[in-house]
Formats: C-alpha cells, structure tokens, sequence
C-alpha cells in the first residue's frame, strides 16, 4: 500500500567511515613524514594511485613506490613495512556504533555483508586483528574480486555471496557515486555519513530495527 516501509532480508554496509572510523590525523602525518611530504601533497597522491590498489592491480610495495616516485622519492623496504602497517591500523578502529546496530540487526535475523573497495594488505591486516567481522555473513573486497565500486561487476559478486536479489537489500556508503552504482544493480542504496542521520534516513522508510540513539 502507498507509504508501506520496504522490507528487507540483508543490509550491505561499506567499510571506511561507515564500520570504522576516518584515519586520524596523526596516521596521516606519520604516513607523509615517511614519504618527505607536506600533508596537502601526500593526501592527493595517497587517492590518486588508490583505486589501482583496490583492484589488487598494486600490491603495497608497487603502490607505496609509485606514491613516492610522483615526488622523485625512493622509500626503503622498511620505510614501506611502516607505512603499510600504519595504513593498515588507520582504518582498523571500529565506529562503535554502527558495530552496535550490526549487532541489533544479526538480533533479529538479518543476513550482512561488506562491500569495500580494498587493497590487499589492509583486508589481511583487519581479518587478522578486527575479531568483530565474524558477524557479517559476506565479506566483498575488491582487492579479491578485481573490481571496485562503482562498477557494476562487484555489486553482482556482492550480492550472489549475500545469496540475495538486488531487491532484498540495503546498501550504505559514504560516497555517493558508489550509492549510485548499487542503485544502478537493483539494489535499496542510502548515502552513509553518520549514524543518526543514516538512521533519520531508514526510519520511514525501511522495516528495520533502530537503534535508540542518544
């Protein structure tokens, strides 16, 4: 009937800044100060090689070099050991509480997943020390699958892991572009920015549980 609220079976949550929180800033000064950097300059080259990394086409020697090389740097092997492990912790500290509606929502019987554009060493790095993934049912990173958000391939590996029609599932991310590509697969899409603006957003119109937020 007009004005029903949709039903949903599973609900795909992206992973930076939605199940984690954004690196600190002082991840990102320690990561330039090893490249020779000014911050400003080591921010725009950290995005500009990114997708490439995701889409496994890089691992973190070959993406960490050709950062560098845009400023006619040569990084050690151990200066990029350091710089991969502290990427990897930047993106490893939970946004507590989204984690705490994932759990709400596994409560009440629905199927989750992640669908994150990835590289490869900081997918180990958190299946190895962020013990709390083991409540998603389905894990999508790019780097395995090579694809990235927003093309159409990964959604549709998403959503076969999921065991899901498009229809049966709410996704959220914190960048437009990727809510439109999920749109775009037959999948619900939301933009994610924080939890209670998200959560504004699903009330009236999705049947989930809520979390009460303060």
């Amino acid at each position: 009937m007009p004005g029903a609220r949709i039903s949903v079976r599973g609900v795909v949550f992206d992973y930076g800044n939605v199940l984690c929180l954004p690196q600190q800033p002082s991840d990102l000064e320690s990561m330039a100060a090893i490249c020779g950097m000014t911050l400003q300059r080591f921010q725009q080259l950290y995005w500009t090689f990114r997708l490439r990394y995701d889409r496994g086409e890089l691992d973190g020697t070959s993406y960490w070099t050709v950062v560098a090389h845009e400023e006619s740097k040569v990084l050690s092997p151990e200066q990029i050991a350091k710089l991969v492990i502290l990427d990897s912790k930047g993106w490893s500290r939970p946004n507590q509480a989204t984690i705490a509606w994932v759990d709400q929502l596994r409560g009440a019987g629905l199927r989750l997943g992640i669908l994150s554009n990835m590289p490869p060493e900081i997918s180990r790095y958190l299946l190895a020390h962020c013990d709390w993934l083991a409540r998603f049912d389905s894990l999508t990173f790019s780097c395995d699958v090579g694809s990235v958000k927003p093309e159409p391939a990964i959604y549709e590996i998403c959503l076969k892991d999921m065991k899901l029609a498009p229809d049966e599932v709410l996704f959220l991310d914190d960048i437009a572009v990727n809510v439109d590509g999920a749109s775009a697969a037959g999948m619900h899409s939301l933009i994610f920015d924080t939890i209670e603006q998200t959560v504004a957003r699903i009330e009236n119109n999705f049947d989930l549980p809520l979390p009460a937020l303060k």
